[in-house]
């Protein structure tokens, strides 16, 4: 009996670490698989999958990743195939939520924006009714994202303030008060441009890095310029040279003057904007911004002599 019991437990042992290894195994392939996807390694990412699913066919993580993959490819019909094979092994609500947003951004991918808004709201649906407000707010945003792909942005700023009430924290008010700021200067309507654009420039200031607080900025800058109000669109510009030389940031302190000759060519004093676009190309070169030096080239050619 010892013998039939050491057997057995010795048996039942190697089951348990067979399936351990089975298990680590499939994990680690899991996460490479994805990191291949977000690594945009097609050839990676089918393989890992490949193998994934040869292993579990209805592998919900393989055949997501799988979905990934084919839609970064190309391959619409295919992608969205395995996407919904992989919403019917989500029996868990989050997994649900996920999934459709999944499917949501291949439709969006392919400007199925109709297709899009339904697997978006399939997914916020389901955060809804599981009081998942992250998840709610992601939903939000990709719907204004795409009505915004669909020209429609009077429906973009319904679903941008839906999201901007279940911010959560100040970066998630920042990233908000960005887009509503975006889509209102799209529409036209620098007011409530500037209300929230400056409302970001602050979250920025207590949340953000040094570099989206200085891009938050040059965003407030344009808008001023576009808004024809220069000298609060001068006074944002000339403060964020500053802060920039303060801070060590020469590309924006190059960018901040590259806006600010925008402006005073765009009030006509187009003296101080060539003094202006001169001195941020030499503080481009300098660093090696070669992109930013192009764009000053062409914004110098245009002001002509």
């Amino acid at each position: 009996m010892k013998l039939q019991n050491t057997l057995i437990i010795t048996f039942i042992t190697l089951i348990l670490i067979n399936f351990n290894v089975n298990a680590d195994t499939l994990s680690n392939k899991i996460t490479a698989c994805n990191t291949a996807v977000n690594n945009n390694d097609v050839v990676a990412a089918l393989k890992y999958a490949d193998e994934i699913l040869k292993q579990q066919t209805t592998n919900r993580d393989g055949l997501l990743c799988k979905g990934r993959a084919l839609g970064l490819q190309g391959n619409y019909s295919e992608a969205l195939s395995v996407l919904e094979q992989a919403q019917k092994q989500s029996t868990d609500s989050f997994d649900q939520i996920i999934t459709y947003i999944l499917i949501g951004n291949l439709h969006k991918q392919n400007q199925k924006n109709t297709e899009a808004i339904a697997s978006y709201e399939k997914s916020l649906k389901i955060c809804e009714t599981t009081t998942n407000e992250k998840f709610a707010r992601i939903n939000h945003n990709l719907m204004g994202e795409t009505h915004v792909q669909n020209k429609d942005l009077n429906a973009a700023l319904t679903s941008y303030l839906a999201g901007s009430k279940l911010a959560n924290n100040d970066n998630e008010r920042a990233d908000s008060f960005e887009r509503l700021a975006v889509t209102y200067k799209a529409l036209g309507q620098f007011d409530s441009a500037i209300e929230y654009q400056l409302k970001s420039v602050q979250m920025q200031r207590i949340a953000g890095t040094l570099d989206d607080y200085a891009e938050a900025n040059l965003a407030l800058g344009q808008i001023y310029t576009l808004a024809k109000d220069y000298p609060n669109a001068e006074k944002t510009l000339s403060k964020l040279v500053q802060f920039s030389k303060d801070n060590g940031g020469a590309y924006y302190e190059a960018k901040a003057n590259f806006y600010l000759a925008q402006t005073k060519s765009a009030s006509g004093d187009k003296g101080s904007a060539k003094v202006l676009l001169a001195d941020a190309r030499n503080v481009a070169k300098g660093i090696g911004a070669s992109d930013l030096v192009t764009e000053i080239d062409e914004v110098e050619k245009k002001l002509g002599n």
